[in-house]
């Protein structure tokens, strides 16, 4: 493989890591593992605006002007009910990011469709009353997404699936603790044949609710693996991330909850380093 073309895939392969930075998989925000009542259903639509200048490759910074902005938007569509009569609860859904990308670095710029992930999660614990809840999520996220070779980084072109176990316990009536497990396989790179690792990822939030309508929460995430390989090459090493943020959430009525979210990385072996994002939900129940 020549340098020039290893150069290239290596600049994609940066800018396609941050849409994990992003919204590339399902991330789970404080509460999302709570069972709702059968029945319900929710429509979800998130606008995120991470920021970051800085990448690492095994530890090390190796450019500091990637100068990239994106604004994400994301249209989630989820409906719970009973899991064919066993009793159970289930939520199958779609999520349908987009948005645009700009990269300074390379002055080059994307907007458009990203990859559609479509799953859903079973619970075996869903106890309103107690704020104990145990649920077991799949996600599949599929190439559905425009720009996929050019380094867009919301379209990987590449199928994955996300599993991941859920567990939120009312510590005091006040104080809730979110504890999220999870893992995702790739599948090979469809137009460069590129190998990606599996991810693993633990998510804790710890939540404190001034009312039973509002709450704030501190969050911590950290992923590890994913390298990724391509002939023989190292593309991108194994992860060793983590990222820290603040929560805001209230029911402004009985159907409509707003929250805002600040995330920030604060270490990173490989990747881009997202400085600052910016996260505004709105949910509608019905």
């Amino acid at each position: 493989m020549d340098n020039c073309k290893l150069s290239n895939i290596l600049f994609f392969t940066a800018c396609g890591l941050l849409g994990n930075s992003a919204l590339a998989d399902v991330k789970p925000d404080p509460g999302d593992y709570t069972a709702l009542p059968k029945g319900t259903d929710v429509v979800v639509l998130y606008q995120q605006n991470p920021r970051g200048d800085d990448v690492y490759s095994g530890g090390k910074k190796v450019a500091d002007d990637l100068d990239l902005k994106m604004t994400v938007g994301v249209l989630r569509l989820i409906h719970f009910t009973e899991f064919f009569d066993t009793g159970y609860t289930w939520d199958p859904q779609i999520v349908i990011p987009f948005g645009k990308q700009e990269v300074g670095l390379s002055d080059q710029k994307f907007s458009g469709l990203g990859d559609i992930t479509f799953g859903g999660t079973l619970w075996t614990i869903g106890d309103l009353e107690r704020n104990e809840h145990l649920g077991w999520s799949v996600f599949f996220t599929a190439p559905t997404g425009g720009e996929k070779n050019d380094g867009f980084a919301l379209s990987a072109n590449r199928w994955a699936v996300d599993f991941q176990v859920g567990y939120i316990k009312g510590l005091t009536d006040k104080i809730s603790w979110d504890v999220i497990a999870e893992t995702e396989f790739y599948q090979d790179q469809r137009s460069t044949g590129a190998q990606r690792d599996p991810l693993m990822q633990l998510h804790n939030h710890l939540r404190y609710n001034f009312t039973p309508d509002t709450y704030a929460a501190l969050s911590y995430r950290h992923n590890w693996g994913g390298r990724e390989t391509l002939d023989g090459q190292t593309l991108a090493t194994s992860h060793d991330n983590g990222t820290a943020g603040f929560t805001v959430a209230t029911m402004v009525n009985k159907q409509l909850q707003v929250m805002g979210q600040v995330m920030r990385d604060v270490t990173v072996r490989e990747g881009a380093k997202i400085d600052n994002s910016l996260q505004f939900r709105l949910a509608y129940f019905y």
